[in-house]
């Protein structure tokens, strides 16, 4: 009974102070009324509202058909805020209506980015565009700065949810650029919703290095006293963060230290976000039943609150997930059904919405081929050279790419030719048996087993490599004269002492090179020099002409090859 009593006083309590406190409004001028929406929309969505409906009440005693569009447009927008996107959306177009009959471009760049808000936010994405394309329109009109930074943020928005990741970080990371490039405070909110929009972008991509990077200075931009929402939006980005990073309880404990902000501002979409993460936290714990609740609630949400949420396929995807794990085929059936039919209704939407954004893009450039075909002939004639030009450089780049491949492909087929040779060259050592052949010397037989097996000492000593290495010296080395030398080698080595000479340094390049990735560092005059040759210009040369290939693309094949058998 007691408790009767209290709860009876304190509801008494509340509308007499509700009551009072609208007394007081309606003394408060129009000025008044929306200096204190404004000071409140970043701090207080339900007090934003008592001021939107105080300003709504003055502005209908009187005629003056601006100051009620401007009133209707801040129902319309803190309806929106709070979640209520049909009655968001009634005050918007009731107040667009009046913009239009007065054609005040303030008011109608206000309401067709708000019109353009509505419908991103409830997933209909063409819509959506059209009306951002009308407001940039305007914004250009009037040189609005804010105004265009704001629409092509919340273009790259859209182009984020069409999963046009690259054209979206585009968008967002040129807002910044133009930010940075004022140094005003004033545009504090601004940058730190640009650095939300990227790291949620980043997220998506699986980049969370990146998305930490601006989440955190998203943060240092909006403080909580200040930007309640927007810190607490950011905050949420954290939370995704330490999920894909897979520190799932600092997730939950964020999400839960988040609570009392998201009742103080009362949104549905956030509290959406929040059972999301706690339910895909717990599923990746293995709490499933935890996992259903979070899950459960969000559908609960959408189907009694009546609004959008953008993440409801994701939510269909996991019931169907977990009661499948927990052997509930009726329902796991039923919320994989409602998955397939939310991924076919979304995926029509999204091509539609990238047509309208890629002939929007056509429409511009367009417009700006238009503009230079009123200029003078001799800029016409310059196009065109350019143009021209620009053509014939694309074929040559073609052809250059295709030569290239070609180049690239002869390489690989010559490379794996001489890994063959090589591995012959390493596996097997050959013993060399004289035989008999008619010269035109007049030689016996244990002369010639002298210098062929002196012959294999020098091969093995690989006294070849020495850079003054030719038949005068070689004989030299072996105690024997340049002509028999030379006799011997065309005899029974079946070739000149030039040639004989270059395939032994050419064979160690291949051999040394393969072996030693030190070596592959060396610069080609070090290499030249390494197998005996005073000139790297005769080294590339006689490379090129023994294996096919030029040293310098060798060593880079080696290299590939070395790379790819790590990965793998």
């Amino acid at each position: 009974m007691k408790l009767s009593f209290f709860i009876a006083g304190l509801l008494l309590f509340s509308f007499k102070y509700t009551l009072a406190q609208t007394d007081s409004l309606a003394t408060k001028s129009f000025k008044e009324l929306e200096d204190l929406y404004i000071e409140s929309i970043y701090t207080s969505h339900k007090k934003a509202k008592v001021y939107a409906d105080a300003l709504y009440t003055i502005v209908q005693k009187g005629t003056n058909q601006k100051r009620i569009s401007k009133a209707l447009y801040r129902k319309g927008y803190i309806n929106f805020k709070l979640g209520n996107t049909k009655e968001a959306h009634e005050y918007t177009e009731a107040s667009l209506k009046i913009a239009v009959a007065i054609n005040d471009l303030e008011l109608l760049l206000q309401n067709y980015t708000q019109k353009g808000n509505i419908f991103l936010a409830v997933g209909t994405y063409k819509k959506a565009i059209e009306y951002y394309l009308k407001a940039k329109e305007i914004a250009k009109q009037t040189a609005s700065f804010r105004d265009l930074i704001t629409l092509t943020y919340n273009i790259g928005l859209i182009k984020k949810q069409i999963e046009d990741f690259l054209g979206a970080v585009q968008d967002f990371k040129n807002n910044l650029a133009e930010i940075e490039a004022l140094q005003s405070s004033s545009y504090d909110r601004l940058e730190a919703l640009n650095c939300l929009a990227l790291a949620d972008t980043y997220l998506r991509l699986e980049n969370t290095d990146l998305a930490d990077v601006y989440t955190t200075r998203g943060l240092q931009k909006a403080s909580q006293e200040k930007y309640v929402e927007l810190h607490a939006d950011l905050s949420l980005s954290k939370v995704i963060i330490l999920f894909q990073q897979k520190k799932y309880q600092q997730s939950i404990d964020l999400i839960l230290s988040l609570k009392k902000t998201m009742q103080d501002i009362n949104c549905k979409q956030k509290f959406s976000a929040s059972y999301l993460y706690l339910g895909k936290n717990h599923f990746a714990l293995q709490n499933i039943d935890s996992a259903i609740v979070y899950f459960e609630k969000i559908k609960s949400l959408t189907t009694t609150e009546n609004f959008s949420f953008t993440e409801l396929k994701e939510v269909y995807y996991h019931l169907a997930k977990s009661y499948s794990l927990k052997e509930n085929t009726q329902k796991a059936t039923e919320n994989f059904k409602l998955f397939e039919d939310f991924s076919k209704e979304n995926d029509l939407s999204n091509k539609k919405t990238y047509h309208t954004i890629k002939d929007y893009d056509i429409s511009t450039l367009k417009k700006e081929i238009s503009a230079l075909n009123t200029q003078s002939l001799q800029q016409g004639k310059t196009v065109f050279y350019l143009y021209f030009i620009a053509g014939v450089l694309l074929i040559l780049i073609i052809v250059f790419i295709l030569i290239y491949k070609q180049k690239q492909h002869s390489n690989k087929k010559r490379f794996e030719t001489l890994l063959k040779h090589i591995e012959t060259i390493e596996s097997s050592k050959k013993t060399l048996t004289p035989s008999k052949q008619k010269t035109d010397l007049a030689i016996d037989d244990k002369g010639v087993l002298e210098i062929l097996e002196a012959l294999e000492k020098f091969e093995e000593k690989e006294q070849f490599l020495h850079v003054d290495c030719n038949l005068s010296y070689t004989a030299k080395k072996l105690k024997t004269n340049t002509a028999y030398l030379s006799h011997v080698i065309n005899a029974y080595k079946g070739k000149t002492f030039t040639v004989y000479l270059t395939e032994l340094r050419i064979n160690a390049a291949l051999i040394g090179l393969k072996n030693n990735k030190k070596l592959q560092l060396y610069s080609m005059e070090a290499i030249a020099n390494e197998f005996g040759f005073k000139r790297r210009e005769t080294f590339s040369k006689i490379f090129k002409n023994v294996t096919g290939m030029q040293p310098s693309s060798y060593i880079k094949q080696l290299q590939e090859s070395h790379e790819k058998s790590c990965d793998d």
